[in-house]
């Protein structure tokens, strides 16, 4: 919990407001709660200059330590996931025209594409734009989302556990409505700051992350912040879970575990490869769609 002093220095990274505390201190990162919106942020401060330099192949093959260890190996696996997602999506909407945000190495604009959506989609890494390209088959645009040239509208825009590594997550959301046709679907996935596996977990909680994440989401955080975005109030939750790769959740073990026996045990599993797929769904990670408010409506 947050320790009560006053940092209006710190301002909250999700809605500006200097209602801020300490709550904890991570990988060298600070990490404030805001008693306003209920959310927590890393404040810029102590934000690396070159933060997207981060977003190599490396980050995507075991070279950062808290990216991922076989990203593309786990084509199968990750695509299964984005399939039920979208699957989910269809039963409110028609594919249509859809705008991939964090597009990686375009797994999800695939499944898109082949499911009969009109899809593209952004990614800050070069190199991994131009694999997503020839993988998908959509164009993928390679930059920051806030400043690529995009034109829309798009029936829908997804932000697949990319909100938290933005630098101005208000900013990205507000580009997604002005993006978005009225009554467009904006879906963001995250993980929920306020769930009891959160909560259990505490610092050592694998989606706490900085500086590759900077922002902390709770579910009614989340919601309010999207409404306060242009977003109507009809806003959707699920929770859905996912498959994730024995070497994965050895890579997350080997760093985060307390125990040093289980973090030598995790590092062998990863230097080995060991392949399978296992589905968690612990509640932490939660699924949010709001709509585009409508011409005169906010």
């Amino acid at each position: 919990m947050p320790d009560g002093r006053q940092t209006p220095e710190a301002c909250c990274r999700v809605c500006g407001s200097a209602e801020v505390a300490l709550w904890l201190r991570k990988q060298g990162y600070p990490v404030y709660h805001c008693r306003a919106c209920e959310n927590a942020f890393v404040p810029d401060a102590a934000v690396p200059a070159d933060l997207e330099s981060l977003y190599t192949p490396s980050y995507f093959e075991g070279g950062n330590p808290t990216g991922y260890p076989t990203y593309r190996q786990d084509a199968a696996v990750l695509q299964r996931n984005f399939a039920r997602r979208l699957a989910w999506l269809e039963s409110l909407r028609p594919p249509g025209r859809l705008l991939d945000v964090g597009a990686a190495y375009g797994f999800c604009l695939k499944v898109a594409r082949e499911r009969g959506w009109t899809a593209m989609g952004v990614e800050i890494a070069a190199e991994c734009a131009a694999v997503a390209e020839r993988l998908a088959g959509v164009p993928v645009l390679a930059g920051d989302f806030s400043r690529v040239d995009l034109t829309g509208p798009f029936d829908v825009i997804t932000m697949f556990d990319v909100l938290e590594h933005f630098r101005d997550p208000g900013a990205s959301v507000a580009r997604a409505r002005d993006l978005l046709a009225p009554g467009g679907h904006l879906v963001i996935e995250t993980g929920d700051l306020a769930s009891p596996w959160a909560k259990l977990l505490g610092r050592v909680w694998y989606f706490l992350d900085p500086p590759q994440h900077l922002s902390y989401f709770t579910a009614a955080g989340l919601a309010r912040f999207v409404e306060g975005q242009g977003f109507s109030g009809a806003v959707r939750l699920k929770r859905f879970g996912r498959w994730v790769s024995l070497v994965n959740i050895a890579f997350k073990l080997s760093r985060h575990a307390t125990s040093p026996r289980v973090r030598r045990l995790a590092e062998r599993v990863v230097r080995r490869g060991m392949r399978g797929a296992v589905y968690l769904n612990f509640g932490d990670a939660m699924l949010l769609v709001a709509d585009r408010a409508r011409e005169g409506v906010r």
